[in-house]
């Protein structure tokens, strides 16, 4: 079982080499803010190829015996 706790805004880089890099760029409460704020960036900060923006989970896994105490 797992929470989230909220979403990350990355931005992904494919470099011509192949090899990927990522960077975080800001926190979201709900994946609302974040998808909105993912679309802005691709469109107002005019990306180059190979640049894209995703929202990934900030979770933290929770164990069965974490639940018990």
């Amino acid at each position: 079982m797992t929470t989230i706790y909220g979403y990350i805004l990355i931005m992904v880089t494919m470099l011509p080499s192949g090899d990927i890099e990522s960077t975080a760029i800001d926190w979201y409460f709900t994946p609302y803010e974040c998808v909105e704020m993912a679309h802005y960036h691709h469109e107002n900060h005019e990306s180059p190829l190979g640049v894209g923006f995703t929202c990934i989970e900030d979770v933290y896994p929770v164990k069965e015996k974490d639940l018990d105490e």
